[in-house]
């Protein structure tokens, strides 16, 4: 079946959207949210690659019988409430080395949120859901500028996936993707960190990243001040990117997939 660019980007948006969401800490209405968001990722993982669209079945499969308790103590689990030695959520665990780095990689990451309006106060801008939110924003608004054929606007979203890609989510992903698929003990994270890896793995080919060079697969803990054990939650404020009123909604902007 023959797609278009536009289409194209709205997929992976469906795809990034629904990983941000499965990565945040539990709030009330994210069970409620996981439904809607997978809905609509089967139909764009349909368009992306058969591995992409087995992973998210396999996600929706496991939400639809997952009841938000359930949902929260597997978190608890897998992440803790406080820092989780084998699966930090920060990409900074895998790549500073002392505290001075921390904040210099922090700061990189803001810029490119600044860069496009985002504003991570919440949270830190390391974390991983706020990274793959960021990435969801970025081909949201790649598929409006194709929509209006403004290609300027297109070519700054490209390049700035392919960025932000290469230089931060494609070093870390991969490593704390297989530490979750383990920890995760075959639950909701398990397949979620699956869904994950190979979808990470189809987007650096399908933006011509090259060799990316991973970050060490040996994570460290590196508290922000002495005695300071953040917690890496999103929590009941979690950090949601909402597409501004410009934007379409991916869901209908899909096409239908018989």
């Amino acid at each position: 079946m023959s797609i278009t660019a536009e289409e194209r980007a709205l997929a992976r948006a469906s795809i990034y959207r629904l990983l941000g969401i499965a990565f945040s800490y539990p709030a009330a209405e994210t069970v409620s949210e996981l439904h809607h968001a997978g809905e609509v990722a089967v139909v764009g993982a349909d368009l992306i690659s058969e591995p992409v669209a087995e992973a998210v079945a396999g996600v929706l499969q496991v939400v639809r019988d997952l009841s938000q308790p359930e949902l929260e103590a597997s978190y608890q689990r897998t992440f803790t409430l406080s820092y989780s030695e084998d699966c930090p959520l920060h990409e900074t665990a895998f790549s500073a080395r002392h505290i001075f780095q921390q904040t210099q990689q922090q700061a990189d990451i803001a810029g490119f949120y600044r860069a496009f309006g985002v504003d991570s106060q919440a949270e830190r801008s390391d974390h991983l859901a706020l990274e793959l939110e960021f990435l969801y924003l970025l081909a949201l608004k790649e598929a409006t500028a194709r929509e209006r054929r403004e290609r300027g606007n297109t070519t700054v979203c490209r390049s700035a996936q392919r960025s932000f890609m290469k230089d931060h989510v494609a070093r870390w992903v991969p490593l704390i993707g297989k530490r979750i698929a383990v920890v995760g003990s075959g639950g909701f994270y398990s397949s979620a960190a699956r869904l994950l890896v190979a979808f990470i793995s189809w987007e650096e080919r399908f933006l011509r990243l090259g060799r990316v060079e991973l970050f060490r697969d040996e994570p460290v803990l590196i508290a922000d001040e002495p005695g300071d054990m953040s917690c890496p939650m999103l929590g009941e404020g979690a950090v949601r990117i909402t597409a501004s009123e410009d934007e379409k909604d991916i869901h209908l902007a899909l096409p239908r997939i018989s």
